[in-house]
This record gives structure tokens, sequence and C-alpha cells, in this order.
């Protein structure tokens, strides 16, 4: 008999510190007293029109590449000589590029403005035959080089002559459109990119 008092007493001690506990824990709960606040705007935010949003790089993609001269001879191109990669005609404002810059940043399509940039690869006079580039503008990808050609550029010219002047240059090359679907890179036009480019043996008079 004794021995069940104490048991029971036990229990009730184990019962009152398992409450007390409880009680402690409930009391350091902190209670977040806030309310929400509204702010009245004197004029609504303005909604965003994304068709006004400028799409694309803001600056224009800027290539250092080695530059040739070919023109439409069989030993220089193919069976085709005066047929491009892409099925058009051969004529002023070509250029041709190397097949590892066709994949990734300078697809058939895109058009491109050239800075001549000196002799290859040390730039001895540089800027020789920019007037012969400025005077054509803009050019057209639509030509590829042979496949062990690597981050290079080929310039079309008329006359086997001119591409001889040319020689191995160094160019600048601006990318104004990526592909033939692609936006305008900056605020040229493609007007007058297919004008006749002049012939290189003129400029090379002035030496």
């Amino acid at each position: 008999m004794r021995h069940a008092r104490f048991k029971t007493m036990g229990l009730l001690l184990v019962g009152a510190l398992l409450l007390a506990g409880f009680r402690a824990e409930r009391a350091s709960v902190v209670v977040l007293d806030s309310q929400p606040t509204a702010h009245m705007l004197d004029a609504p935010h303005p909604l965003l029109d994304l068709s006004e949003e400028p799409k694309g790089p803001e600056a224009t993609p800027t290539l250092t590449l080695r530059a040739t001269g070919y023109n439409s001879l069989v030993a220089q191109t193919d069976s085709t000589p005066h047929i491009t990669a892409t099925g058009t005609r051969t004529r002023p404002g070509i250029v041709a590029v190397s097949r590892d810059l066709l994949g990734t940043s300078l697809p058939y399509g895109s058009l491109v403005r050239l800075t001549d940039l000196g002799t290859y690869p040390y730039g001895y006079s540089p800027g020789y035959f920019q007037d012969i580039l400025d005077q054509q503008g803009l050019f057209v990808v639509e030509d590829t080089m042979h496949a062990r050609k690597r981050q290079q550029i080929d310039v079309w010219f008329e006359d086997y002559r001119s591409a001889v002047r040319w020689g191995v240059r160094q160019v600048g090359v601006e990318v104004v459109r990526y592909g033939y679907n692609g936006p305008n890179l900056d605020q040229a036009t493609g007007d007058g990119w297919a004008a006749p480019l002049g012939p290189l043996a003129e400029a090379s008079s002035r030496n």
C-alpha cells in the first residue's frame, strides 16, 4: 500500500513538471502586433510597353580578322566560280568567311562594315584602303572559305589585280546585322550596301 502511494505521488509530480514546462513555452511566444497599411499614389505607375523596348545588344560587336581578297576564278573557288555558297551570283560587296565564323559570329546574310587595320600581321599602313571600303559601305556574308581556314574573311574583287594589291591585311569587322533576318545592331540602314566596289588598283597608285 505504501509502495502504491509513492508511485501515485511520483506520477503527480511528473505531470506537474510537464504542465509547468508547457506553460513556460507558451509564455515565451512573441505576439506580433502589426496592422497592414496602404499608401495611395498621386498617379498610377505607367505600364511597360514591351513593343518599344530595344531589342538586341546596345553596341555593335566588332571582330579583328585576317583578310584576303579573291576573284571568281576556278583556281580560287570551285567549278562554279560565279556562284556563291548561298546560291547568289558574285558581285561587289560580297565577302566569304571561314567556316568557324559561320556557325557563331557571322552567319550567312550578316551585314558588316570593314575597317582597314593595316597589313597582316604587323599592321603597317592602317587605313590605306579605307576609302575603298567606305565607298562600298556595307558588305554581306554570302560565301565561305576552305575548311582549313580559321578566323578569316575574304573580300570579293572583280579583277585579279585588285585582289593581289589588297594582299593580306587585318580588318575590324563591325556586325551591323546578324544573319538575314536579324535586327540592325546600329542605326545604319541597308541602303547602298550593294554599291560597286572601286578598283583597288587606283588606291595603290598613291604609293
